[in-house]
């Protein structure tokens, strides 16, 4: 008895040990990064043990031994949210793999390891120029200011890329904060924008709300990444999607812990998605007329958001609808396009996977036609995984390139009539078969020496009354020559003679 509770339980450790959660490091419990856990949570493959990072600084007192044994379990991967969470795992984990979100200018980390990867959070500054031409045509001068080596980073792409948008881009680092308010007043007169960094600077909220005011004033146009601020005080915000970022993260992770790749090969990946913020009463108040591109564009990140959320709510019917209405007023929003997929896969339940699995296993085993059975129901069920699609062509390719196969095979045993129809069914499967057009056309013009004697001979089986030879004599000599006058004539004439013969039979036996 003793024994097999020990087996038992060996068991039950075995079976937890196999399938460990994976853990995830947040920096803290901000709204944010809770965004980008849902986006996580949505596509990850395995289960996840969430944790933060004052949790886990008060419940491991000695962190280097905490991350230490995560290396010596060989943990497959780690996820990190947030660039706290982020350092804290670079410094620690040294094999273990490292993949990160929601982590702003990822170079300041020194991401030069290789057990480290992720997904930035920086939005290019080209899109807000763009923001701004779409805004105000004629706009001519960007200020931004900052104070740290974090905004000097952030704020210099647009040294490289404000002659394409005709703007004139500066940036100016301030050595004290207390500047901020005269630099500010300075360039009143020599902007048409003001670009907020992600920097210190604006976490004051006594400068920002100068700031807010200033630009009010003076008519300018300030642009932030914090949609926040939009709210109390500044034109548009334009930041990453943050539920998207958390898929993208996902999706990473999970090629990660299946071992289909590694950090080396994954790097650093941007944004494919921003969101577009809007305060159009701030905007008036500015002196600022805002074209109607603008405002929908607005209109539809709100629109993403109430999708989310209703995801998040786990009210998919009425999410789906959210998103396809997205798609169809802006067909290129990749975004809305990801959330679609993902809704349709959870209404699908397992049954999408297990179909996938299904058409693979056939494909593998050159089981063509099954597999394209299996693709063709996955795509019932969502018409847009390219898998599937993609699978339904390998499938076509595979099945048109074994039944050209078996042609030759069948031709090199001296069965030329057989081998035809083989390369004829893999033209049917795959008209563009290019080699099984040239070995029919081979066999054909080998064989069209005997067609004489093929049809001499079907003509000796009709006088002879024997249609089902004649018949079959008769469709051979077809798949040599078709067309054929004189051998589809007989065929003709066989099935009618044949036909008669079995009409006269039943009145014989009646």
């Amino acid at each position: 008895m003793c024994n097999k509770l020990v087996y038992l339980l060996f068991l039950v450790s075995l079976s937890i040990f196999s399938n460990p959660k994976i853990e995830v490091l947040l920096s803290s419990d901000n709204r944010i990064y809770e965004q980008g856990l849902s986006g996580i949570q949505s596509v990850f493959e395995s289960e996840l043990k969430v944790n933060y990072l004052d949790i886990l600084n008060s419940e491991q007192p000695d962190i280097a031994a905490y991350f230490k044994q995560i290396d010596d379990k060989n943990t497959p991967v780690y996820i990190t949210i947030g660039p706290a969470a982020t350092k804290l795992a670079k410094e620690h984990l040294k094999k273990t793999p490292i993949v990160f979100s929601m982590v702003s200018s990822p170079k300041t980390l020194g991401i030069d390891a290789s057990n480290i990867c992720g997904v930035s959070m920086d939005i290019s500054i080209g899109e807000f120029f763009q923001a701004l031409k779409d805004i105000k045509p004629n706009a001519k001068s960007v200020y931004a200011f900052y104070t740290t080596n974090e905004g000097e980073y952030s704020s210099g792409e647009g040294e490289y890329s404000d002659l394409k948008y005709k703007l004139i881009y500066t940036r100016k680092k301030l050595a004290d904060k207390k500047d901020f308010q005269k630099e500010l007043s300075e360039i009143k007169d020599k902007t048409d924008a003001f670009l907020m960094i992600n920097d210190p600077l604006y976490a004051n909220s006594t400068d920002f709300q100068f700031l807010s005011d200033f630009a009010k004033k003076n008519k300018l146009i300030l642009m932030t990444g914090f949609p926040a601020l939009v709210k109390v005080g500044a034109t548009f915000a334009i930041s990453p999607d943050y539920s998207k970022i958390g898929v993208l993260t996902g999706q990473m992770a999970n090629k990660i812990n299946s071992k289909t790749s590694t950090c080396l090969e994954e790097r650093v990946a941007l944004p494919d998605q921003s969101s577009f913020f809007l305060n159009e009463a701030y905007a008036k108040d500015s002196g600022i007329d805002l074209p109607p591109t603008i405002i929908e564009r607005a209109k539809l990140t709100k629109l993403f958001d109430a999708g989310v959320n209703l995801i998040n709510e786990n009210k998919l019917n009425s999410a789906k609808v959210v998103f396809e209405t997205i798609l169809k007023r802006d067909p290129g929003n990749k975004a809305a396009y990801t959330f679609q997929q993902l809704i349709l896969e959870r209404q699908s339940g397992s049954k999408t996977k297990e179909l996938l699995a299904s058409a693979e296993l056939n494909f593998k085993s050159k089981k063509f036609t099954q597999a394209r059975t299996d693709y063709q129901r996955v795509l019932a069920i969502n018409p847009s995984i390219q898998s599937a699609k993609d699978g339904l062509v390998a499938c076509q390719q595979g099945q048109s390139e074994q039944e050209r196969l078996q042609g030759n095979s069948l031709a090199a045993s001296g069965k030329p009539f057989d081998a035809i129809r083989q390369y004829n069914a893999a033209l049917r499967t795959l008209p563009s078969n290019t080699a099984a057009q040239n070995e029919l056309s081979q066999l054909r013009a080998k064989e069209s020496g005997g067609m004489k004697s093929y049809i001499e001979k079907g003509i000796s089986f009709f006088n002879e009354r024997d249609y089902d030879k004649s018949i079959e004599t008769f469709e051979n000599a077809l798949l040599i020559i078709p067309g054929n006058k004189e051998a589809t004539e007989y065929l003709r004439l066989s099935y009618i003679k044949k036909d008669a013969m079995v009409v006269l039979k039943k009145k014989q036996d009646n």
